[in-house]
């Protein structure tokens, strides 16, 4: 299959790309800097020029603006990224007869439930972030039927810096990271969300997924978990989302768990550790 990926140099685009190859699909990586096929999913002229050309049957939209006090600091072009930039993907998808796979995120709830949320809560968000990024929802389910639209949360991998790779870092260096201990949510391995994308987007099970590693843990435990693993010093300072001060409010907690996996003949991702350990054994490795 030919498949086309926006935000292809970012974590989670590298590593879609890299196994889509390696599962025999050409590849069509687009983004902003070379060797990528340039394309600004924000410039209409450029979107329709590059599908013109490339003709793709599937597109997986992984461009975003991600930085979430950025995008609550510069509103306009947060919803010019993740809404109106998910909106001419979704529009370019359904007018060359494309399959659109739009990557969205665990920030479009609230996190006032208390326990983790399935495809069928309704959601809330809380910041612009979540709220652009639920508008680029909306505008792919309106623009597409044939559509995938994928939440994931606090995703880490060998592609680029995340937060495992900070705490690694500051830990080698000496220093003690301080580590929110009462934010819960679904972190998630790049590498599972790529594999697992592979076998839903065979199923014609059309419609939205969240796809996390499975179990709810808090930011504290992982990191516990990450330096067990890597064999350093446990040597973190706790803090409380009260004591954490940002100009974007984040969810308290926002695990995810699927229902719709299961019912489309797909296996549930592998629990959080295990995926943690492959990742660190890959850092070990690499």
């Amino acid at each position: 299959m030919k498949v086309l990926i926006t935000g292809a140099g970012g974590m989670l685009g590298a590593e879609i790309a890299e196994r889509f190859r390696q599962a025999g699909h050409l590849v069509i990586p687009t983004g902003r800097k070379p060797p990528l096929v340039p394309m600004d999913i924000t410039s209409p002229q450029q979107v329709r020029v590059v599908f013109d050309q490339y003709q793709p049957e599937l597109v997986i939209h992984c461009a975003a603006m991600t930085n979430v006090d950025a995008c609550e600091h510069r509103p306009q072009e947060a919803y010019r990224v993740n809404a109106f930039g998910t909106e001419l993907i979704a529009t370019h998808c359904q007018r060359i007869g494309a399959i659109c796979v739009a990557l969205s995120t665990d920030y479009v709830f609230d996190g006032t439930k208390g326990s983790p949320y399935h495809e069928y809560d309704l959601p809330n968000p809380l910041s612009v972030y979540g709220r652009s990024k639920y508008a680029g929802e909306q505008a792919v389910q309106a623009l597409c039927p044939r559509h995938y639209i994928i939440r994931t949360a606090w995703l880490y991998g060998i592609h680029g810096r995340s937060f495992p790779h900070f705490v690694l870092e500051q830990v080698r260096a000496g220093e003690t990271p301080t580590v929110i201990a009462d934010q819960i949510g679904s972190p998630t391995y790049t590498a599972d969300v790529a594999d697992c994308l592979l076998q839903l987007i065979t199923t014609d099970c059309y419609g939205t997924y969240h796809l996390t590693n499975t179990g709810p843990v808090s930011r504290y435990e992982f990191a516990q978990e990450l330096l067990h693993l890597s064999h350093l010093p446990v040597n973190l300072t706790p803090l409380s989302m009260r004591q954490w001060q940002t100009p974007a409010p984040r969810p308290s907690y926002s695990a995810l768990i699927s229902w719709r996996l299961e019912w489309a003949g797909v296996p549930p991702m592998r629990p959080w550790r295990e995926a943690l350990t492959a990742f660190v054994q890959q850092l070990t490795s690499s």
